[in-house]
């Protein structure tokens, strides 16, 4: 009985630590491969392994399948924002959390699509998968611009690609052109149609939400002024995503902009099967609640404050 618990163990050691396929395990101790899947099924039942499933931590169900329900989502993802003092830490904190959630979304031979932001940002730095892909990334939107490399959908996709050890597309072009005659001619462009093409055909986007507030991005990196995001404000912005404006009922606010920006619009986003919305904090409150109502993403992951937010907003 000792040696064949024994046996078991050392069995389990092997698939379970070292990694290695019950054949190999087989041709290694000279047992038939029935025996070994015998006696890993043992090992599970006498206790000699035990599995522990390790999810993010702080992970508050009750509010998920809330959300779910409220919104009609195919999953909400929210993490507990106790004892979080700054917003940079409960960024990093909600973009772990989407991270962890990406790794399990995806699959073998998928597109993924994602946009820009600090947000994404934040995810691709978070990304640790347990294996590598054969995935594609693709930018949802331009990404070459004098400022801010680090958060453009163009860098973010290379660094997700990095992770998974797949194959990126650059979207040689800026977020935004100058007139609609110059975003008709890149758009005609066989290399950036192909990528816009590829990523209307994604199986899953990541997008950051954004927020018409003096903390957003757009601001800070000199897009907008205060003064021209007050007009949007005042105009009903709630939120944007792909810099594509939506109230906060979600429906999509048309302006100028709209012929100078190169990339998807909603309605196309829309057609992706999976859309990820990552966004958190209190200047996020209104965009989210835009989104999900618009129904521009399908998943969400966010803060508690922020999702008690949205359920009591519905």
């Amino acid at each position: 009985m000792k040696r064949n618990t024994s046996l078991i163990a050392e069995i389990c050691r092997m698939h379970y630590l070292d990694n290695l396929s019950q054949n190999e395990i087989s041709s290694n101790l000279r047992i038939s491969k029935s025996a070994v899947s015998r006696l890993l099924k043992e090992g599970r039942n006498k206790g000699i392994v035990t599995f522990h499933i390790k999810d993010y931590e702080d992970r508050l169900s009750s509010l998920e399948g809330k959300l779910e329900q409220s919104f009609k989502l195919k999953e909400a993802v929210v993490v507990s924002d106790e004892e979080i003092m700054s917003e940079e830490s409960l960024k990093k904190k909600v973009a772990k959390a989407a991270a962890i959630l990406l790794q399990r979304r995806i699959r073998k031979d998928d597109a993924i699509a994602v946009s820009w932001g600090t947000s994404l940002a934040e995810v691709a730095k978070a990304l640790n998968p347990p294996s590598h892909l054969n995935i594609d990334i693709v930018p949802l939107l331009g990404g070459i611009d004098i400022t801010g490399r680090d958060i453009h959908s163009n860098e973010i996709a290379r660094r997700i690609s990095e992770a998974f050890k797949g194959k990126y597309y650059v979207l040689n072009a800026p977020v935004f052109v100058s007139n609609l005659q110059i975003k008709e001619a890149f758009e005609k462009e066989k290399s950036i149609k192909a990528v816009i093409d590829k990523a209307k055909s994604a199986d899953i986007a990541v997008v950051g939400i954004g927020s018409p507030k003096q903390s957003s991005t757009m601001i800070k990196r000199g897009y907008f002024s205060v003064k021209e995001f007050t007009k949007l404000t005042d105009k009903g912005v709630a939120g944007d995503i792909c810099t594509n404006f939506y109230d906060i009922q979600g429906n999509i606010i048309k302006f100028s902009l709209h012929n100078k920006m190169i990339g998807l619009g909603l309605k196309a986003l829309k057609h992706i099967p999976i859309v990820i919305g990552v966004a958190c904090g209190e200047d996020k409150q209104e965009a989210i609640l835009g989104a999900l109502h618009g129904g521009h993403v399908n998943i969400i992951v966010t803060n508690k404050k922020a999702a008690e937010y949205l359920i009591n907003n519905k």
